[in-house]
């Protein structure tokens, strides 16, 4: 036999749940901010100083950018590029010393917050529809024991007719 839940048993289990959402959505927000994938990183064009073959073990192009006034050298994260081409390069938060750019078609688009907020987002929706779905089954699964057992009792006891005070 189904146990059935009270409202206030219901009421906890809902108040979990949305506390464990807001929880994960604190937890996705926090480790970094909106804004932090633009602060960490700049787009610039970069001209392919020497081209490096995409065989070998070292496969870094090596790439002149201008920073600020200055004209730096850098390693490209990628291979392959002609001598003297032009290409859009995304450099690290610190420029300082050796440092390593990558193609700008290669880092994200998005910010990670936003890629954590829809991953938070479709977590959530996904475990609101487990959880509708479950009480889509209790409901169901009630309503047919309920009916079992009715039929059950029809069958074990028969109906009594009530004493008629004529007939006595």
């Amino acid at each position: 036999m189904a146990v059935r839940l009270g409202p206030v048993r219901w009421a906890l289990i809902l108040l979990v749940v949305g506390l464990a959402g807001v929880a994960a959505a604190v937890a996705l927000w926090w480790p970094g901010g909106a804004s932090t994938a633009s602060a960490e990183t700049q787009r610039v064009q970069a001209t392919v100083v020497t081209p490096a073959p995409c065989g070998g073990s070292d496969t870094y192009d090596r790439i002149e950018v201008k920073i600020g006034d200055q004209a730096r050298t850098a390693k490209l994260d990628g291979c392959g590029h002609r001598s003297g081409e032009v290409v859009e390069v995304v450099l690290p938060a610190d420029t300082n010393g050796e440092f390593t750019a990558q193609m700008a078609g290669s880092t994200p688009v998005s910010t990670p917050f936003e890629g954590r907020l829809t991953a938070m987002l479709v977590g959530l929706s996904g475990l609101a529809g487990g959880l509708y779905a479950s009480l889509l089954g209790r409901h169901r699964q009630a309503t047919a024991s309920g009916e079992a057992a009715k039929v059950l009792q029809d069958v074990v006891t028969p109906p009594v007719k009530p004493k008629d005070a004529h007939s006595a």
